[in-house]
């Protein structure tokens, strides 16, 4: 597929610029020009902070209407083109990322630690296998409960 062509705008207050979608066009006539905009909002939101944006966040700081734009949200999710993580997904997601670069950094490191560094190391990575495990539990516990409906 040839990469879409840029749309120029210009701007009152600033010479021309160039905005460019690189993802397919959203033709979905169930869709209104307000859903296209929180998506777009939203896929600038996981610019930032990828991989998970904070809605509440970008609603506040862009001085979004609430309600409206959840709602936007909830049609985006429904019909494919968002999707919503909750906490305890993020939380799971984070520890092991953050596990897997403390563990890293602690092997490219351990021969430079003196015996007393090594023993303060261990218990910062005995701290970051509890965190993940915490979370792996609860996550678990989240898909079970998803699993059986309730």
């Amino acid at each position: 597929m040839p990469s879409p062509e840029p749309v120029r705008l210009c701007s009152d207050s600033v010479g021309p610029y160039t905005v460019v979608v690189t993802h397919d066009p959203i033709t979905d006539p169930r869709l209104s020009a307000t859903d296209l905009g929180v998506y777009l909002r939203c896929r600038w939101l996981l610019d930032i902070c990828f991989p998970y944006g904070d809605l509440d966040w970008l609603i506040s700081e862009l001085k979004m209407p609430k309600t409206e734009t959840h709602e936007s949200v909830q049609r985006l999710v429904e019909l494919g083109y968002l999707e919503t993580v909750g906490t305890v997904e993020v939380e799971f997601r984070s520890a092991h990322e953050a596990g897997t670069g403390v563990h890293a950094a602690i092997e490219a490191t351990m021969d430079d630690l003196t015996p007393t560094d090594r023993a303060a190391v261990a218990r910062f990575a005995d701290l970051v296998d509890q965190r993940q495990k915490r979370a792996a539990a609860a996550f678990h516990a989240e898909q079970m409960r998803d699993l059986s409906g309730s």
